[in-house]
């Protein structure tokens, strides 16, 4: 052990030379302008041209609590993604029994006790056709369970796992689809985590723009295709519209020269939530209500399109593989969006096309129909081109389709989400609490290292060193996994280099009655090391534990402090135990008689 110092103090050096390595990005990092920030801030990739061509880009991050930003908690809408996926079971056993030729009068959709449409409810003309359905199709649908029975119908519902899978994949679904987004976004230093069962926490540090990163993060991009039912035009004889509310009628042309009848809503402004909600009265078992976005607002009446769609959703959001932007061709100059299709989305949209010319599909994009063009001739091979629409600059189309490509390829969300806290946080108090905490931090060191040194002489200079290493040590492992550092975490920081003083201070005590026993030096270190470890092994496990469970289940500001516990314990022991060991084997090399301890 005594002949091995040389070779543990090169080891040392080098791991404290890889550190001062990971720590160069942030040293730059945080000797950065304000204006140089912002800049990377605005572009992740801004920040490379500040580094020397030899580094690593990986430096630490401060949390939103020390430098403001966007915070934000989205609520999932589990039980609509539950809902969703009732809907598709029941569509694929309708089919499936229809294929199979079994007799049933009706397959539908039904809500439950507490009102949520998640059973299935199956009719028959006869007990031996219910008897045949059990046998021969129900078996075949493992994710449905009965809940009830009688001679003319069955009511199904999803497995409870299934069930229970649904809602947590929703919330872990959509985490994943926003930080896709935000990383689109450019935002360099995101914290995006689950809070409770159905909310999403987003901090965006440093980020300026709320309305942007409202308008991308909050829009759920639930893309649907849903046919038009333009052989309905019920609502131009509706007798009990709201006041104040005009029906306008224009024509669309088909391929066959035949023309078709769009339906407007006229009304002031401030009539769109009471028209918004009549249309909802009016959704019926087969067909649903929406609309496309309101024109003219502030300038007039609003002009509302209007749309009755057929309720089954033929295509989803997740059916798309690939979105691009396109600048328009010679026949329609209007910019838009290029989408592909999945193999399956590309057979189901090729059937669609040829059955439905001359029909319109519409494009439901946040419950809006954002487009509803009329299918001129089969379209193969899985791909199709959404069109901006009217009303708007060449330049705002562009805009727009660029920021609905991005979100388009940024996957669809599975459930719909809504925000339920927003606020832009000031970077003040995260500041005047760091600058006391530099204070107080710097003030307690000095008498730390004082006290250390009076104490202990030579042996608390060498503990001061461990210490400072551990410190070292830390920051470059947050530093390399570019870790987000807060309040919290920095209380976590400081609470750990509190525990790398009192490893110190029990191995010296050790050896001090090593030697008050009248060993040697030598004999004294060796045994006070032994006699320490377990002590310091105890106290740093349960440290460890309980940062393991903190981390686990806490969020945010929590799993920050946490994260340097844990980091900071694994570091302390070694600190204490292998990087003091090499001084005290040094000067204990050649047997001295006494010890500055």
């Amino acid at each position: 052990m005594y002949q091995t110092w040389k070779l543990r103090l090169l080891l040392s050096g080098i791991l404290l030379g890889a550190a001062a390595y990971a720590l160069v990005p942030t040293f730059i990092y945080f000797s950065l302008s304000e204006e140089q920030l912002k800049e990377v801030r605005r572009d992740k990739d801004a920040f490379s041209k500040y580094l020397p061509k030899w580094s690593i880009s990986n430096h630490i991050v401060p949390g939103l609590d020390l430098q403001g930003g966007m915070h934000m908690v989205l609520g999932v809408d589990v039980d609509k993604a539950l809902a969703d996926k009732t809907s598709r079971t029941a569509d694929r056993l309708r089919q499936f029994a229809t294929d199979k030729k079994a007799a049933f009068t009706k397959i539908e959709q039904t809500p439950d006790n507490s009102g949520l449409e998640t059973r299935i409810l199956v009719s028959f003309a006869s007990l031996n056709d219910l008897n045949y359905f059990n046998k021969n199709i129900l078996d075949q649908f493992g994710e449905l369970v009965t809940v009830s029975e009688s001679d003319n119908s069955l009511t199904l519902q999803l497995d409870p796992r299934l069930v229970q899978s649904t809602r947590r994949d929703a919330v872990d679904q959509t985490i994943i689809t926003i930080r896709n987004r935000v990383d689109k976004m450019g935002v360099t230093e995101p914290s995006i985590s689950k809070r409770g069962d159905d909310q999403i926490q987003i901090q965006l540090p440093g980020y300026d723009n709320p309305d942007e990163a409202k308008s991308l993060i909050g829009r759920t991009a639930q893309l649907e295709f849903q046919m038009c039912d333009d052989t309905t035009l019920f609502l131009t004889e509706l007798k009990d519209l709201p006041k104040d509310v005009e029906i306008v009628t224009s024509s669309y042309g088909r391929p066959d020269g035949t023309s078709g009848k769009d339906i407007f809503l006229a009304f002031n402004e401030n009539k769109l939530g009471e028209v918004k909600a009549f249309l909802k009265s009016k959704v019926s078992p087969v067909h649903v209500i929406k609309y496309g976005k309101s024109g003219n607002a502030g300038l007039g009446p609003v002009m509302m399109r209007t749309y009755t769609l057929h309720k089954k959703v033929v295509l989803a959001g997740d059916d798309l593989v690939n979105t691009s932007v396109n600048m328009g061709s010679e026949t329609d100059p209007r910019p838009g969006v290029s989408i592909t299709f999945s193999a399956t989305g590309a057979r189901i949209f090729d059937e669609l096309t040829a059955a439905n010319i001359g029909n319109r599909m519409a494009i439901v994009l946040e419950d809006l129909v954002d487009s509803a063009p009329v299918f001129q001739t089969r379209i193969s091979g899985g791909s199709a081109n959404i069109s901006m629409g009217g009303g708007r600059t060449r330049e705002e189309s562009i805009k727009d389709a660029n920021q609905l490509s991005l979100v388009l390829k940024s996957g669809a969300l599975p459930a719909p989400v809504t925000f339920r806290e927003e606020r832009s946080v000031g970077p003040s108090l995260g500041a005047d609490s760091v600058k006391s905490g530099e204070r107080a931090f710097l003030a307690g060191s000095i008498l730390v290292i004082l006290l250390m040194i009076f104490y202990y002489r030579l042996s608390g200079f060498f503990s001061v060193v461990a210490v400072l290493m551990n410190l070292v040590f830390m920051l470059a492992a947050l530093a390399l996994l570019g870790a987000t550092i807060t309040l919290p975490g920095i209380a976590g920081l400081l609470l750990t280099f509190g525990m790398a003083v009192d490893a110190n201070v029990i191995i010296n005590e050790r050896i001090r009655e090593e030697l008050r026993r009248g060993k040697m030096p030598r004999s004294a270190v060796k045994t006070g090391y032994a006699a320490a470890f377990s002590a310091v092994i105890d106290s740093h496990v349960t440290t460890f534990i309980a940062g393991m469970v903190l981390w686990q289940y806490g969020t945010g500001p929590v799993q920050n402090f946490a994260t340097m516990l844990l980091i900071g314990t694994v570091l302390s022991i070694f600190t204490a135990v292998f990087i003091t060991r090499i001084f005290f084997d040094m000067i204990t090399s050649k047997d001295p008689k006494e010890l500055s301890i």
